[in-house]
C-alpha cells in the first residue's frame, strides 16, 4: 500500500528490563526487533539508536525525551515492562512524556495479540507521540514484539509523512487508498424485479456484469509493436540509484546482476536413474554403487548389476 519512494525512518529500539542491563540476560527481543526493521518489514526503515535500561521510570523517560528531542528519531519502539509485576512501569513514563495517545495503534496490537491468545489481556502498553516522534510499547518478549510491530508496521510509512509534514508522501498515499477503494463496488441496491450492481471506478469495465459483458471487444485491434509503444508514453519513467542489497526489498533491478564464478563449477543437468547394460534384458539387478555430479567414477561392471546416477 505505500510507496517504496518515501524518506528513510529512522527507529530507535529502547529495551526496558533489569536482567538486560545489568548483563545477566541476553537482549534477544531488542535484536530481533532491529533484525526485524533492516530486513524491510518497514519499508525505507534504518535503525538509527538502540539503548538498554533498567525498569525505572526516570532512566526511561530520559532515553525518550533525549531520543526524541535532542535526536529527531522518526519512531521509538521500546519492549518490555508493560505487565503487571511492580516494576513495570514503561506505560507510566511513556504517558508522561507524549503530548497525544495513539489509541488506533495500540488498538491494533491488542487485536492481533488477543487473536493469538487471552493473555494478551493483561498488557498495559501504550502509544502516543511527542512532537514528531511516534513511540510505540511493545512486549518484553521476542514472540509478543514481533507480532505487535507485525500488527502496525503497515501504517508506520504513512504516519511518519503525516507527522513530519511531508505532504507530497501524504498526498501520494491518499491517492492509492482512493483508487484502490475506486476499483471494488461500493454498494448495492436491491429492486421489485432484479438486482443491479453499481460500479464505480476508473475502469471502462464493469466486473460486476460478468454475465452481461461484451461478446465482441469494442476495441479495434493493434498490433503489439503499437500496443507496447502506447504503454511506454503513458508510462512514468523511474530514475535509478544505488542502495546496499539489504535495502533493496521491493525494489526492481535496472541492470542485470551476474556471478562472478559459475555455480556449479562444472556442466551439470539433473539426472536421477540406475544405469545398466540393455543387453541384460528384464530383471533383478544389485546396485554396484552411485556416481555424483561433478566426482568421477570408475568401476568394473558386469551382467546382472546397475550403478545409481
Amino acid at each position: 500500500m505505500i510507496s517504496n519512494k518515501s524518506t528513510k525512518i529512522n527507529f530507535g529500539i529502547l529495551t526496558v528490563s533489569d536482567s538486560c542491563s545489568q548483563g545477566t540476560a541476553e537482549d534477544r527481543s531488542g535484536t530481533n526487533l532491529a533484525a526485524l526493521i533492516i530486513k524491510g518489514l518497514i519499508p525505507n526503515g534504518k535503525v538509527v539508536l538502540q539503548n538498554c535500561v533498567p525498569d525505572e521510570k526516570d532512566c526511561i523517560k530520559r532515553i525518550l525525551e533525549e531520543w526524541t528531542d535532542r535526536e529527531g528519531v522518526d519512531v521509538i519502539l521500546t519492549t518490555g515492562g508493560t505487565g503487571f509485576s511492580s516494576r513495570d512501569v514503561t506505560p507510566e513514563a511513556t504517558k508522561e512524556v507524549i503530548h497525544r495517545e495513539t489509541s488506533g495503534l495500540t488498538f491494533a496490537m491488542f487485536k492481533k495479540s488477543l487473536d493469538i491468545t487471552p493473555l494478551a489481556m493483561l498488557s498495559r502498553a501504550t502509544t502516543g507521540i511527542r512532537y514528531s516522534t511516534l513511540i510505540i510499547n511493545l512486549p518484553g518478549s521476542v514472540k509478543g514484539s514481533q507480532e505487535c510491530l507485525e500488527s502496525v508496521a503497515i501504517s508506520l510509512s504513512h504516519a511518519v509523512a503525516v507527522l513530519r509534514d511531508r505532504i507530497a508522501e501524504v498526498k501520494s498515499t491518499h491517492t492509492l487508498i482512493q483508487s484502490n477503494m475506486g476499483n471494488c463496488p461500493s454498494h448495492r441496491q436491491k429492486h421489485s424485479h432484479q438486482e443491479h450492481h453499481h460500479y464505480h471506478g476508473n475502469s471502462k469495465v464493469d466486473p460486476t456484469q460478468v454475465a452481461r459483458r461484451a461478446r465482441e471487444s469494442p476495441y479495434p485491434l493493434i498490433d503489439v509493436a503499437t500496443a507496447q509503444m502506447t504503454v511506454l508514453e503513458h508510462a512514468e519513467v523511474l530514475g535509478t540509484e544505488m542502495v546496499d542489497f539489504t535495502e533493496a526489498l521491493g525494489r526492481v533491478l535496472a541492470e542485470d546482476v551476474f556471478a562472478k564464478d559459475p555455480l556449479p563449477p562444472f556442466p551439470a543437468s539433473i539426472k536421477d536413474g540406475y544405469a545398466v547394460l540393455a543387453s541384460d534384458g528384464a530383471g533383478k539387478r544389485q546396485v554396484l554403487g552411485s556416481s555424483i555430479a561433478g566426482v568421477n567414477v570408475s568401476a568394473l561392471w558386469w551382467a546382472d548389476h546397475s550403478s545409481k546416477e
